[in-house]
């Protein structure tokens, strides 16, 4: 009894200081992946992010903070190494949606993204390809399917990291 009492005693103190996390709050923090220092990062929520190519290291700091999925856009033959198995060694979820360069920029592909983020939602997740350009190439499409403007489309796929490929998701919204 006396355990039981001491026990719901440093509970309740714990309680009282703030060192409990509930179960509405994510478990990731911004603060820590940024940290991680990979090229073109973006952080979108406290959920979804964006970045260049992360290497092992960086993605072991991603999976210290909590992040649960990693979705890359590199195609296959675009890396040295098997960044499916990787990831997954270190308990994540990875996703390949292989856009190979800008023939690859397309609505259907955005729609692809699109769906694997919704799907993921709630969930945090790193979007990324080599610079993070294809990645807001195919969010700018998809903001524009959603109803943005041509021009809030276009800005919204620069704060996800593109770049180079304005011109080619220019032409695809502007239709």
């Amino acid at each position: 009894m006396k355990l039981l009492k001491t026990l719901s005693t440093s509970l309740f103190i714990i309680a009282l200081s703030g060192g409990y996390v509930t179960a509405t709050e994510p478990l990731n923090n911004t603060e820590v992946v940024k940290k991680a220092d990979i090229k073109n990062f973006a952080a979108h929520s406290n959920l979804v992010y964006s970045a260049a190519q992360p290497s092992k290291e960086q993605l072991k700091q991603l999976s210290k903070a909590d992040v649960k999925h990693v979705i890359n856009l590199r195609g296959a033959n675009e890396q040295d190494w098997d960044e499916g198995e990787f990831v997954q060694a270190l308990g994540m979820d990875y996703h390949a949606l292989p856009i190979s360069g800008a023939q690859d920029i397309t609505v259907e592909n955005a729609r692809n993204l699109a769906s694997l983020l919704k799907k993921l939602n709630g969930e945090p997740v790193l979007v990324h390809c080599a610079s993070s350009n294809r990645v807001g190439a195919l969010v700018a499409i998809s903001a524009h399917e959603d109803g943005l403007s041509v021009d809030e489309a276009l800005e919204k796929g620069r704060r996800w990291g593109m770049k180079s490929l304005e011109s080619k998701v220019r032409d695809i919204i502007s239709k």
